[in-house]
C-alpha cells in the first residue's frame, strides 16, 4: 500500500462515473463513501444504505480502515444501493 502521509487517493465508481477520494489509511472507509455520495449529488439515501465493493466484487467493510483492508493508491472500488435499499417504504 502506498502512503504519503498517511494518505491514500480512493477512486469511487458511482453510476458508472469515476469520483477519486483523498483519505487517511486509519480513518473508517465509511468517511471516504460519506464524500464520495455528496461529491455524487447521492444525497437521497443513507449512507449505511449504500454497499462498497472491490473490483472482484467482494463486499468491504465500511467501518475498517483502507490500511485494515489492505487497499493501495489509486484502488478503484464500486459503490451502488445495495439489494432492497432502493424501494419504497409501504408502511
Amino acid at each position: 500500500m502506498a502512503e504519503k502521509n498517511n494518505k491514500i487517493k480512493i477512486i469511487f465508481i458511482i453510476n458508472g462515473q469515476d469520483y477519486p477520494i483523498e483519505s487517511n489509511v486509519n480513518a473508517p472507509l465509511m468517511e471516504a463513501v460519506q464524500r464520495a455520495l455528496a461529491e455524487s449529488d447521492n444525497k437521497g439515501r443513507p449512507p449505511d444504505e449504500w454497499e462498497v465493493r472491490d473490483a472482484s466484487g467482494v463486499l468491504l467493510e465500511k467501518n475498517r480502515t483502507p490500511k485494515d483492508l489492505g487497499l493501495h493508491e489509486a484502488v478503484r472500488l464500486f459503490i451502488s444501493l445495495r439489494v432492497g435499499a432502493g424501494g419504497v417504504d409501504q408502511s
